[in-house]
Protein backbone atom coordinates (compact mmCIF):
# COMPACT_ATOMS: atom_id res chain seq x y z
CA UNK A 1 0.00 0.00 0.00
CA UNK A 2 1.34 3.44 -1.04
CA UNK A 3 0.11 7.11 -0.05
CA UNK A 4 1.44 10.27 -1.47
CA UNK A 5 1.45 13.53 0.29
CA UNK A 6 -0.08 15.94 -2.39
CA UNK A 7 -0.04 19.13 -0.19
CA UNK A 8 0.47 20.37 3.39
CA UNK A 9 -0.22 23.98 4.63
CA UNK A 10 0.27 25.40 7.92
CA UNK A 11 -2.98 26.54 9.54
CA UNK A 12 -2.28 27.56 13.06
CA UNK A 13 1.35 28.19 15.11
CA UNK A 14 1.29 28.85 18.40
CA UNK A 15 2.51 26.46 21.77
CA UNK A 16 1.64 23.60 18.95
CA UNK A 17 1.33 23.60 15.26
CA UNK A 18 -2.01 22.98 13.39
CA UNK A 19 -1.52 22.09 10.16
CA UNK A 20 -3.76 21.02 6.95
CA UNK A 21 -2.77 17.76 4.32
CA UNK A 22 -4.15 16.63 1.17
CA UNK A 23 -3.27 13.05 0.63
CA UNK A 24 -3.55 10.45 -1.98
CA UNK A 25 -3.42 6.48 -0.31
CA UNK A 26 -4.51 3.10 -2.10
CA UNK A 27 -7.34 1.42 -1.12
CA UNK A 28 -8.30 -1.93 0.26
CA UNK A 29 -10.45 -2.04 -2.64
CA UNK A 30 -7.96 -1.29 -5.00
CA UNK A 31 -7.48 2.13 -6.87
CA UNK A 32 -7.06 5.52 -4.88
CA UNK A 33 -8.71 7.64 -2.55
CA UNK A 34 -7.89 11.44 -2.23
CA UNK A 35 -8.69 13.15 1.39
CA UNK A 36 -8.23 16.29 3.23
CA UNK A 37 -7.00 16.08 7.09
CA UNK A 38 -5.57 18.31 10.06
CA UNK A 39 -2.99 16.82 11.88
CA UNK A 40 -2.14 18.43 15.43
CA UNK A 41 1.82 18.61 15.46
CA UNK A 42 3.26 18.90 18.80
CA UNK A 43 6.51 16.96 19.40
CA UNK A 44 7.05 13.29 20.41
CA UNK A 45 6.61 12.71 24.43
CA UNK A 46 8.58 10.28 26.58
CA UNK A 47 6.40 8.49 29.73
CA UNK A 48 7.81 6.62 33.11
CA UNK A 49 6.33 4.77 35.61
CA UNK A 50 8.72 5.04 38.65
CA UNK A 51 8.62 2.02 41.03
CA UNK A 52 10.54 1.06 43.97
CA UNK A 53 10.92 -3.19 43.94
CA UNK A 54 11.81 -2.48 47.68
CA UNK A 55 8.12 -1.29 48.81
CA UNK A 56 6.79 -2.33 46.08
CA UNK A 57 4.93 0.39 45.12
CA UNK A 58 4.97 3.02 42.19
CA UNK A 59 4.52 6.78 42.03
CA UNK A 60 1.75 8.19 40.55
CA UNK A 61 1.26 11.73 40.21
CA UNK A 62 -2.13 13.87 39.62
CA UNK A 63 -2.26 17.04 37.97
CA UNK A 64 -5.25 19.68 36.12
CA UNK A 65 -5.95 18.75 32.51
CA UNK A 66 -7.72 20.81 30.00
CA UNK A 67 -9.36 18.25 27.58
CA UNK A 68 -11.52 16.84 30.86
CA UNK A 69 -12.44 20.35 31.90
CA UNK A 70 -14.14 21.07 28.83
CA UNK A 71 -15.94 18.11 28.63
CA UNK A 72 -16.68 18.53 32.33
CA UNK A 73 -15.19 15.55 33.60
CA UNK A 74 -12.95 15.48 36.60
CA UNK A 75 -9.92 17.65 35.31
CA UNK A 76 -7.62 16.28 37.68
CA UNK A 77 -5.90 13.15 35.86
CA UNK A 78 -3.67 10.79 37.47
CA UNK A 79 -0.92 9.97 35.53
CA UNK A 80 2.64 8.67 35.37
CA UNK A 81 5.96 10.99 35.23
CA UNK A 82 5.47 12.58 31.11
CA UNK A 83 6.87 15.01 29.12
CA UNK A 84 7.86 16.43 25.82
CA UNK A 85 11.15 15.61 23.95
CA UNK A 86 13.21 18.43 22.94
CA UNK A 87 14.44 18.25 19.83
CA UNK A 88 17.63 16.20 19.60
CA UNK A 89 17.45 15.10 23.57
CA UNK A 90 17.92 11.44 24.56
CA UNK A 91 14.81 9.17 24.87
CA UNK A 92 16.42 8.06 28.02
CA UNK A 93 17.80 11.40 29.67
CA UNK A 94 14.24 12.98 28.73
CA UNK A 95 12.28 10.13 30.95
CA UNK A 96 14.92 11.13 34.05
CA UNK A 97 15.01 14.40 33.68
CA UNK A 98 11.06 14.72 33.82
CA UNK A 99 11.38 11.86 37.03
CA UNK A 100 13.64 14.63 38.24
CA UNK A 101 11.69 17.73 37.23
CA UNK A 102 7.65 16.00 38.40
CA UNK A 103 8.61 13.94 40.92
CA UNK A 104 11.86 14.65 42.42
CA UNK A 105 13.13 10.96 41.76
CA UNK A 106 16.12 9.91 39.55
CA UNK A 107 15.93 6.20 38.14
CA UNK A 108 18.70 4.51 38.12
CA UNK A 109 17.82 1.56 35.52
CA UNK A 110 15.18 2.47 32.94
CA UNK A 111 13.52 0.04 31.25
CA UNK A 112 12.01 0.62 27.72
CA UNK A 113 8.47 -0.86 27.59
CA UNK A 114 7.27 -0.09 24.28
CA UNK A 115 6.05 3.72 22.31
CA UNK A 116 2.38 4.48 20.90
CA UNK A 117 0.57 6.80 18.82
CA UNK A 118 -1.59 9.11 21.31
CA UNK A 119 -4.40 9.71 18.64
CA UNK A 120 -2.85 8.64 15.14
CA UNK A 121 -6.13 9.79 13.51
CA UNK A 122 -5.51 13.22 14.44
CA UNK A 123 -1.78 14.32 16.23
CA UNK A 124 1.21 13.03 15.08
CA UNK A 125 2.80 12.67 19.12
CA UNK A 126 4.25 9.43 19.22
CA UNK A 127 5.00 8.27 22.95
CA UNK A 128 8.08 6.03 24.30
CA UNK A 129 6.84 4.56 27.54
CA UNK A 130 9.45 3.10 30.36
CA UNK A 131 9.63 2.32 33.67
CA UNK A 132 12.58 3.15 36.22
CA UNK A 133 13.57 2.14 39.32
CA UNK A 134 13.86 4.31 42.24
CA UNK A 135 14.48 3.86 46.12
CA UNK A 136 11.77 5.83 47.56
CA UNK A 137 13.68 7.12 50.93
CA UNK A 138 16.23 8.86 48.58
CA UNK A 139 14.40 12.07 46.74
CA UNK A 140 16.97 14.14 44.77
CA UNK A 141 14.67 17.36 44.53
CA UNK A 142 11.72 18.40 45.48
CA UNK A 143 9.34 17.70 42.54
CA UNK A 144 6.03 18.98 41.74
CA UNK A 145 6.72 20.95 38.21
CA UNK A 146 8.62 23.23 36.61
CA UNK A 147 7.12 27.10 37.55
CA UNK A 148 8.28 28.14 34.23
CA UNK A 149 6.24 25.66 32.65
CA UNK A 150 3.31 26.72 35.26
CA UNK A 151 3.37 22.92 36.45
CA UNK A 152 1.44 22.51 39.11
CA UNK A 153 2.08 18.45 40.15
CA UNK A 154 0.97 16.33 43.35
CA UNK A 155 3.03 13.13 43.32
CA UNK A 156 1.78 10.19 45.48
CA UNK A 157 3.21 6.33 46.05
CA UNK A 158 1.14 3.28 46.22
CA UNK A 159 1.13 -0.43 45.83
CA UNK A 160 2.06 -2.31 42.64
CA UNK A 161 -1.50 -3.89 43.14
CA UNK A 162 -3.06 -0.93 43.56
CA UNK A 163 -1.73 0.86 39.99
CA UNK A 164 -3.10 -2.28 38.24
CA UNK A 165 -6.73 -2.01 39.84
CA UNK A 166 -6.58 2.24 39.34
CA UNK A 167 -5.92 1.05 35.68
CA UNK A 168 -8.38 -0.98 35.38
CA UNK A 169 -11.68 0.52 37.51
CA UNK A 170 -11.06 3.91 35.38
CA UNK A 171 -9.16 5.80 38.20
CA UNK A 172 -6.30 6.00 35.86
CA UNK A 173 -8.14 6.87 32.97
CA UNK A 174 -5.84 8.36 30.27
CA UNK A 175 -4.39 5.97 27.87
CA UNK A 176 -0.34 6.39 28.28
CA UNK A 177 -0.33 5.49 32.08
CA UNK A 178 -2.72 3.17 31.40
CA UNK A 179 -1.28 1.36 28.93
CA UNK A 180 2.49 2.00 30.93
CA UNK A 181 1.06 0.29 33.80
CA UNK A 182 0.17 -2.66 31.67
CA UNK A 183 2.60 -2.80 30.11
CA UNK A 184 5.21 -3.23 33.13
CA UNK A 185 3.12 -5.03 35.58
CA UNK A 186 0.87 -7.27 32.87
CA UNK A 187 -3.38 -7.09 33.65
CA UNK A 188 -5.50 -10.30 33.33
CA UNK A 189 -7.59 -9.87 30.34
CA UNK A 190 -11.59 -10.11 30.05
CA UNK A 191 -10.95 -13.85 28.52
CA UNK A 192 -7.99 -15.84 29.90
Amino acid sequence: MRYKILEKVSLFKGFFKFEGFTVQHDTFKGGSLTINRELLERGDAVAILLYDKHYDEVLLIEQFRIAPAVRQDNAWMIEVVAGMLAEGEDKVECAIRESIEEAGYAPSNVQYLGKTYASPGGTSECLYMYLGFVDKDKPVAEGGGLDEEHEDIRSFWVSREEAVKMAQDGRINSSVPMLTVMLAFGVNGVIS
